[in-house]
């Protein structure tokens, strides 16, 4: 795990390395940005440090770009590290095809697309808090937690819709996806213990099979109780029901927040992939 997020940006362009590094750390002061102009200093860069993603051209001052991936995708340190090649080629892929590793190309970018898209494709990938609010779908019959949770997610300026019933909150999907064509919602966090008519367990079935919304789609977080000492928690029915993850009551807020934003970041890298 990063201590410090970090990126790798190559380009031979002083003015490019120069505007992007500006335009991110603007957006993201926290973001340690190492440029390089050249494959060997960005070689080096990959022996030395991790890094979340890395950018670079197709052709560099000292060697072919591609060069530079197979030896990331060789290194210790950054061997699954995310790629994205910018490139004015728009048969790159095609040109490529051969490649051993299908996988080694994270993204292609479009150069004519200007660095503002790069920067905005870097920033939705790293699931920048403040690129726009997380919109839950909250669903819970307990007046207690409901109360807990929803303090939590108002303090934190999380857009919530809380709903009692798991038939009430499908609606609520299912017309988001005909209003925009596509899932608005960010996650859904909803208790294990619903009506006696749909379980949680029921209404994330529901998400994956009549909606078909995926993992990545949609993440789902279900709330279940603390296993008493004789019990154990039944990681074959939580995650088979199609759950990304769980979180057990009563509930840390910090241990809320931290799986709410992984969950959230994962969906919207996938979505700036897509």
């Amino acid at each position: 795990m990063l201590n410090k997020r970090r990126i790798l940006l190559i380009d031979s362009s002083d003015s490019a390395r120069t505007i992007l590094f500006k335009e991110l750390s603007t957006e993201m002061p926290d973001l340690d940005i190492i440029a390089c102009a050249t494959g060997k200093e960005a070689m080096t860069a990959v022996n030395r440090y991790e890094f979340e993603i890395i950018t670079t051209g197709i052709t560099l001052d000292d060697m072919d770009g591609y060069k530079v991936i197979e030896h990331i995708r060789h290194s210790a340190k950054n061997r699954d590290t995310a790629i994205f090649v910018v490139s004015g080629d728009t048969d790159t892929r095609i040109l490529h095809a051969e490649s051993d590793d299908s996988n080694a190309v994270t993204a292609y970018i479009d150069k004519a697309e200007g660095h503002k898209a790069l920067v905005t494709f870097i920033l939705n990938f790293l699931g920048k808090e403040t690129s726009s609010p997380i919109r839950v779908v909250y669903v819970d019959k307990s007046a207690t937690s409901t109360a807990i949770t929803s303090s939590v997610l108002n303090k934190n300026s999380i857009e919530f819709n809380h709903f009692k019933e798991a038939d009430d909150a499908l609606a609520f999907l299912k017309d988001d996806i005909d209003t925009h064509h596509k899932c608005t919602i960010d996650i859904v966090i909803t208790d294990l213990m619903l009506s006696s008519q749909r379980s949680g367990f029921d209404l994330i079935h529901h998400i994956r099979n009549q909606l078909k919304l995926d993992y990545l789609a949609l993440p789902v977080l279900l709330m279940t109780i603390e296993p008493g000492e004789d019990e154990k928690t039944d990681f074959t029915g939580i995650f088979g029901a199609g759950s990304n993850d769980f979180i057990t009551k009563p509930l840390d807020e910090e241990d809320l927040l931290q799986r709410i934003h992984t969950l959230v970041n994962i969906k919207r890298q996938n979505e700036a992939l897509n």
